[in-house]
């Protein structure tokens, strides 16, 4: 006997068909969008690198400079230091021969550098007799010099008291370059000549 047909039988097997054909997929697989995902040679730490590279390089400039620094203030003091015996003093020393043939006296007070100090070189004058054991600014004539390392010059002060009269104030400074016997010289001769009119008129 020839099979019967059964529509209700071919549409259920349609409709399952047509469901397995829509069905999601299934469990364990997941649907992902490739271009979504960052390229395999991305590294999502490499601004730490960056971070720390730039710090280092600051680091190292600062640490450079700071060298730099140190170095070239050493080698001012150095210069000032060979300047100040080759120079400053033998200058000094001579307006003192001069002071002391004319009546008058000098003495040179020096200071080396320390932590706290820079150097620092000053000649005291008298007019007429010895300079005494304690010279001061407010007595005495004076021509001061003081390295000012953090400028890298020469910071000068001068002073033309005598007989109670007179003042004291700082100078244009000097560079290292600046000092000569010549012009060491015409400091202490324009402040002798000042400290010379005082007291004249008593």
């Amino acid at each position: 006997m020839s099979e019967a047909t059964h529509p209700g039988r071919d549409r259920e097997a349609s409709g399952t068909a047509e469901h397995v054909e829509d069905s999601p997929p299934t469990e364990g697989t997941v649907s992902v969008d490739a271009a979504a995902l960052p390229p395999e040679s991305e590294d999502s730490l490499a601004e730490i690198d960056q971070v720390l590279n730039r710090w280092s390089s600051r680091e190292r400039a600062r640490s450079d400079e700071h060298e730099h620094a140190a170095a070239e203030k050493e080698k001012f003091l150095q210069d000032f230091a060979a300047i100040s015996q080759s120079v400053i003093r033998p200058s000094m020393e001579a307006v003192i021969e001069r002071l002391r043939k004319d009546g008058g006296d000098g003495a040179i007070e020096e200071r080396g550098s320390d932590p706290s100090h820079s150097p620092r070189v000053i000649l005291w004058m008298s007019l007429r007799g010895e300079i005494p054991a304690e010279p001061h600014q407010d007595r005495n004539p004076f021509l001061q010099l003081d390295a000012d390392v953090t400028r890298r010059r020469v910071d000068i002060w001068e002073g033309d008291m005598w007989e109670k009269q007179g003042s004291s104030a700082a100078a244009s400074p000097w560079e290292l370059a600046d000092i000569s016997p010549a012009s060491v010289t015409a400091r202490t001769v324009g402040i002798l000549e000042r400290a010379a009119t005082h007291g004249s008129a008593t």
